[in-house]
C-alpha cells in the first residue's frame, strides 16, 4: 500500500468501527485516512451487508471498498458472551468506538457507552442514527431515502408540481459520516485539555436540518415554506439548467446583478436589464417564471458549446451538465487528490475515491485495501494476548471467523 509522505495528525490513535453500510464506515475510512488505525468489526456471518450491494466486479462491492479503505478487519459474534468480551478487550485500548446500531442494541449486547466508558474513560463513543438517540423517535429505523422524505429534503427536490424525488446522491449518509469524522476529532482535542472520552450523538436526522441550511432558516425567519424548483435556487434568479438547440443541457448561474448584465448581453437581451420586473435579483426572483421563460427561448437558439464560448467571453458562470463518467474522465481530475490508487487482493490497482482534501504539509493516502471478511482476525487477536490454540478453537464455534 501506498505509505504517507509525513506523519499524520491520528497516527496511533485506535478506533473500533462495528457500523455497517455507509455513514459509519465512512466515518472510520475518513479517520483511517488521517493516520488512524481502524479495526473494522463485523459478525460471523454476511458482514456487512454493503458487501452484497451491486455494481460489483469479481465478486466485490463498489460500495464496501470505498467506504471501508484504510481498515483490517475482525469478524466476532457480538450475541455471544465470549464475543462481547472479545471486543472489550479491544476497546479496553482504544480511543474510539464508532456504531450504528439501532438504539438500545449495543446495550442488549452490554456493549453501551456506560459500559464502556466506565472500563475506558478517555473512549470517544460516536453513535450514528436515524433519529438520534433521544426522543420519540430514537428506537426507530431509518434509512437515507426515508430521512429524505421526513426531513423535507424531498419534498424540494425535484421538477415544480411533479412527484418528490430522492436525491440522487446519499447526502445524508455522506455528510452524517462527515461530521461524525469531525465531531470525534474534537472530542479528542477535548480530550487532551480534559483527560476524558464523551459520546457524539450523530444523526440523518440532524444531519437533514444542517444540510437545509438557508431553506430551514427561509421559513423560520419568514414563514416562506420551500418548494421544488428543479435545478433552480429559490434566492437566485437566473440561476439553473437550460436546454440548448442541439438538445444538450448546460447550467447557467447569473446570481448577482452585475452577472444577469453580462448573461442579457452575451443573450442579445440588454433591453431586459432596465426593465423594473428584472432590474435587481429580488424583483427576478419575484418575476422567476417570465424571466426563465424568456432566457430559456433565447437560449434554446444556441448550440451548447457555441452557447458556453459565448458565456465564457461574457464572464458568466455556466457548465455543461456532465455525466459522472464525463467528470472522471476530466482533465481536471487529474490535478485534484480525490482519486487515490489502491491495490486490492482480487481486483489489482484501481483508483478508490478517497480523502476530498489537499493539505500542504501532510498527505493522507491508501495505506490498506478494504478489508475481507475477518481479514486481520488472528492479527487481532494475537495483539490482545490469544494463543492460536485459542483462535482456532473460537473459530470452530464461529465466536470468530
Amino acid at each position: 500500500m501506498t505509505a504517507s509522505a509525513s506523519p499524520l495528525p491520528l497516527d496511533g490513535v485506535r478506533v473500533i468501527d462495528l457500523s455497517r453500510v455507509l455513514a459509519g464506515p465512512l466515518c472510520g475510512a475518513m479517520l483511517g485516512d488521517m493516520g488512524a488505525d481502524v479495526i473494522k468489526v463485523e459478525d460471523v456471518h454476511g458482514g456487512d451487508e454493503s458487501r452484497t450491494w451491486a455494481p460489483q466486479k469479481n465478486g466485490e462491492s463498489a460500495s464496501y471498498i470505498v467506504n471501508n479503505r484504510n481498515k483490517r478487519a475482525i469478524a466476532l459474534d457480538l450475541k455471544s458472551p465470549e464475543g462481547a468480551k472479545i471486543l472489550r478487550e479491544l476497546v479496553h485500548g482504544a480511543d474510539v468506538l464508532v456504531e450504528n446500531f439501532r438504539t438500545g442494541t449495543m446495550e442488549e449486547f452490554g456493549l453501551g457507552y456506560e459500559s464502556l466508558a466506565a472500563d475506558n474513560p478517555r473512549l470517544i463513543y460516536c453513535s450514528v442514527s436515524a433519529f438520534g438517540r433521544t426522543g420519540p423517535r430514537a428506537a426507530a429505523a431509518g434509512y437515507e431515502a426515508l430521512l429524505q422524505a421526513f426531513s423535507g429534503i424531498m419534498s424540494i427536490t425535484g421538477e415544480p408540481d411533479a412527484a418528490p424525488v430522492r436525491c440522487g446522491v446519499s447526502v445524508l449518509d455522506i455528510m452524517t459520516g462527515t461530521l461524525c469524522s469531525f465531531g470525534i476529532v474534537n472530542a479528542i482535542l477535548h480530550r487532551q485539555q480534559t483527560g476524558l472520552g464523551q459520546r457524539v450523538d450523530g444523526s440523518l436526522l440532524d444531519t437533514a436540518l444542517g444540510v437545509l441550511n438557508f431553506q430551514a432558516q427561509n421559513y423560520l425567519l419568514t414563514g416562506t415554506v420551500p418548494r421544488a424548483l428543479g435545478s433552480a435556487h429559490p434566492s437566485l434568479v437566473p440561476y439553473k439548467n437550460f436546454r440548448c438547440r442541439d438538445g444538450q443541457w448546460a447550467f447557467v448561474a447569473a446570481g448577482n446583478d452585475r452577472l444577469w448584465q453580462r448573461l442579457a448581453g452575451a443573450l442579445g437581451l440588454s433591453a431586459l436589464v432596465q426593465d423594473p420586473r428584472f432590474v435587481t435579483n429580488v424583483a427576478r426572483v419575484a418575476n422567476r417564471v417570465e424571466l426563465e421563460a424568456i432566457v430559456a427561448t433565447a437560449i434554446a437558439g444556441f448550440d451548447r458549446d457555441e452557447l458556453l464560448r459565448r458565456l465564457e467571453q461574457a464572464d458568466v458562470p455556466a457548465s455543461p451538465v456532465n455525466t459522472v463518467e464525463q467528470v472522471l474522465q476530466d482533465p481536471q481530475m487529474e490535478s485534484r487528490p480525490s482519486l487515490r490508487p489502491m491495490a486490492h487482493p482480487t481486483l489489482g490497482e484501481i483508483d478508490v475515491v478517497g480523502m476530498p482534501l489537499e493539505f500542504s504539509r501532510m498527505q493522507p493516502a491508501l495505506r490498506r485495501h478494504s478489508p475481507m471478511h475477518g481479514e486481520q482476525t488472528d492479527e487481532l487477536l494475537g495483539e490482545i494476548g490469544y494463543t492460536p490454540a485459542q483462535i482456532d478453537d473460537l473459530r470452530a464455534r464461529k465466536i470468530v471467523r
